[in-house]
């Protein structure tokens, strides 16, 4: 396998597409809904994503039946190295359906855990540099949308257009609605919206999402959980990879990679309202096929970050062979 040193340098040259990591995000707002899901598809993505590929040398599971989605603005995102760090900043809308998995081991016919990590499963933003950055060096599957989030004193809807269109009706790609989140019901009272830092949000990780039979969540994998939430430290987990030239049905790069984004600052509320999603069929963004994502729900988990965090250099956990780094 290659080191940092033998590979070669990139070429910089004509207008400013992208920018490398690592990346610090300052003056951060995410608005986080847990979304009801089909576990068994959520395993299926993660087995097709990452065991399959791999050959089981990475294998991630889903914990328990939630996607996460975020709605939120990255107020400033600021390449860390130089000559980038001095050129300013972007401002980035964007959402997100994570998927908290575990990275498990094969143990006398036992799955046993290792440590949390959350799988990035799609990703959609108007930005155009922020479309192509974090894509090609970390591997976020980023798309094509715009969301509309209402001022925190506002009971409007959560909205996200995509790019996208249904396939072998003569559709041609446009801008058409994904989903909607409208808020529901009475407004919760000043000490129900009060819950505090990350180690109460990790509270909540464990004890609404760690629902996992299937899984021995031992000793080892508290012990990294608890590690990780001490240092306020977070896996993302992502399989990069790009077309190759010759097939485009193959891969020229095929990595897994893991990002660590450690937080700061971070302050959580929950939100007013309870929220009814839906969810609309469009075959090129399939939420539903792929992550199991009920289409119409009731969402009681809602929550409103504010933070600032940086994306450390990217690891690659494992390459495909006869690919770069393989």
């Amino acid at each position: 396998m290659s080191t940092n040193n033998e590979l070669p340098e990139y070429v910089e040259y004509g207008g400013l597409a992208v920018a490398p990591g690592p990346l610090q995000c300052d003056d951060t707002t995410l608005y986080v809904f847990g979304l009801q899901a089909d576990h068994a598809k959520l395993d299926a993505l993660c087995q097709k994503v990452f065991n399959t590929p791999t050959g089981g040398a990475v294998d991630y599971r889903p914990l328990g039946d939630q996607v996460i989605v975020t709605f939120g603005v990255v107020g400033a995102i600021t390449p860390t190295l130089e000559p980038w760090h001095s050129m300013g900043s972007v401002r980035e809308p964007q959402v997100g359906f994570w998927i908290p998995v575990v990275r498990v081991k094969h143990d006398d016919g036992k799955l046993v855990g290792q440590d949390f990590g959350m799988f990035c499963a799609a990703m959609m933003l108007d930005n155009p540099i922020s479309l192509l950055s974090g894509r090609e060096d970390y591997g976020y599957p980023k798309t094509m949308g715009w969301s509309e989030m209402p001022p925190a004193d506002s009971s409007a809807s959560f909205t996200l257009d995509v790019f996208g269109m249904n396939y072998g009706s003569g559709e041609a790609p446009a801008r058409r609605r994904l989903m909607e989140l409208a808020p529901v019901g009475p407004e919760l009272s000043e000490a129900e919206l009060a819950i505090g830092d990350i180690h109460t949000v990790g509270e909540w990780i464990k004890d609404v999402l760690f629902d996992q039979p299937q899984v021995d969540l031992g000793f080892h994998f508290a012990y990294e959980f608890g590690k990780a939430l001490h240092d306020h430290k977070v896996n993302q987990v992502f399989l990069k990879q790009i077309r190759a030239t010759e097939d485009g049905r193959r891969a020229d790069i095929q990595q897994v990679v893991v990002a660590p984004a450690v937080t700061k600052d971070i302050k959580v509320t929950q939100m007013r309202h309870d929220y009814d999603l839906v969810l609309q069929h469009l075959d090129s963004h399939p939420l539903e096929a792929e992550l199991g994502i009920v289409p119409q729900q009731r969402v009681t988990l809602a929550l409103r970050m504010h933070f600032n965090f940086l994306i450390e250099a990217g690891q690659v956990r494992w390459s495909a062979p006869g690919t770069t780094n393989g």
